[in-house]
């Protein structure tokens, strides 16, 4: 018996389970990984009982809640499974209450390949939703608090910047990024650190005798602090630029998809397909290509560009190209390019009887560039 609880696409998986991989131990029951799918995110927590990272991928539509405990073996797989996918690609994910090998077990396609992962049966892991409650009750706290610092490196799997938030001595030091949530708890303070730090001051600030001091009087000082100035601001432009261009290109994308299937497709995926089904992807580096795909279930997906001639050339001209995935019996896919209602009718034929790999298959992007 399957209970497909979770049919259900999740964007930004790949980075979740990154995040929380680093804070992951062997030891039971806190141990492995926990999948806890709350309707609209789905979240992806570790624990060693001195860190807690939760990671957080955002489903594609509300889907039943469920929470799904992996074993710390399995969780590395998982993660080396999420590696392969692109960060910005929606995963599907299927809960099996009996999986082949009569245990529960979490299925997940991505946009190549499959991977199933084994559940422990399980639910023994921590409430980490009370956990982090309790920590963030706490008001910040200005007082020193102790770190073991060979911990730090695994918040070096958040990303380029984190804030810490002190909530006071001997509780969790909150951390946060974008979709990320983390607890680290600080060493206790045997002896006060008040008597190191004047130590520390009066070293700092004791005169020193017959040592000749840098000239201050010139205006490197005062440059080097506008050209900190300056990077930062300009940094902090490029990145908003760069937002603005991949939302811009997301939404513009799967604007124009729902008007190409109404005029390539009107009998087909012009009826069949709403523009909510359509989900948009930047182009990011290396000339890739804006694109739009929608899910058609039965591990088939239908993908849009607006493709040109010629990239280099100022007078080229642009074309549509759509293209029909579906599985493969090897766990690739195979693609097929489709231009009218007939084209597709064909495909989708073809899809009904042939059960084996033929080695037309192909993971998406090694196709050759029209």
């Amino acid at each position: 018996m399957t209970i497909e609880l979770s049919d259900v696409g999740v964007t930004g998986l790949r980075t979740a389970v990154a995040r929380a991989l680093p804070h992951m131990t062997t030891d039971w029951p806190w141990g492995g990984l926990l999948l806890d799918l709350d309707g609209t995110h789905l979240y992806a927590v570790a624990t060693e009982r001195h860190t807690l990272a939760i990671g957080r991928a955002e489903a594609s539509r509300p889907a039943p809640t469920w929470r799904a405990h992996i074993a710390a073996a399995d969780a590395l797989s998982l993660g080396r499974f999420l590696n392969d996918t692109d960060p910005r690609d929606t995963v599907f994910l299927t809960y099996a209450e009996y999986g082949d090998e009569g245990v529960p077990e979490v299925r997940l396609r991505g946009r190549h390949a499959s991977h199933t992962v084994s559940l422990t049966g399980k639910d023994d892991f921590p409430d980490w939703r009370e956990i982090a409650a309790k920590a963030l009750e706490q008001p910040a706290a200005d007082e020193p608090v102790c770190f073991t610092l060979h911990m730090f490196q695994r918040w070096a799997a958040v990303g380029e910047q984190a804030t810490f938030s002190h909530r006071g001595a001997h509780r969790a030091v909150v951390v946060t990024a974008d979709d990320f949530l983390g607890f680290h708890m600080p060493c206790r303070l045997r002896t006060s650190p008040t008597p190191a730090l004047d130590d520390w001051h009066e070293a700092i600030t004791r005169p020193r005798k017959d040592t000749a001091m840098p000239d201050t009087t010139g205006p490197v000082a005062h440059l080097r602090e506008l050209a900190v100035d300056f990077r930062t601001r300009t940094d902090q432009a490029r990145a908003q630029a760069r937002r603005e261009r991949e939302e811009h290109e997301r939404q513009d994308i799967a604007t124009r998809a729902p008007v190409c299937m109404e005029r390539l497709f009107p009998q087909t995926l012009g009826l069949g397909l709403s523009p909510e089904a359509w989900q948009g992807y930047p182009g990011g580096q290396e000339d890739a290509r804006p694109m739009a795909v929608a899910h058609l279930g039965e591990g088939m997906f239908v993908t849009y560009e607006r493709r040109t001639t010629a990239l280099d050339d100022p007078w080229a001209s642009s074309y549509d190209v759509v293209v029909l995935l579906r599985p493969c019996s090897c766990g690739k896919y195979i693609e097929s390019v489709i231009d009218s209602d007939y084209s597709l009718a064909l495909v989708l034929a073809d899809a009904e009887i042939v059960t084996a790999c033929v080695s037309d298959c192909t993971p998406s992007g090694e196709r050759e560039e029209g």
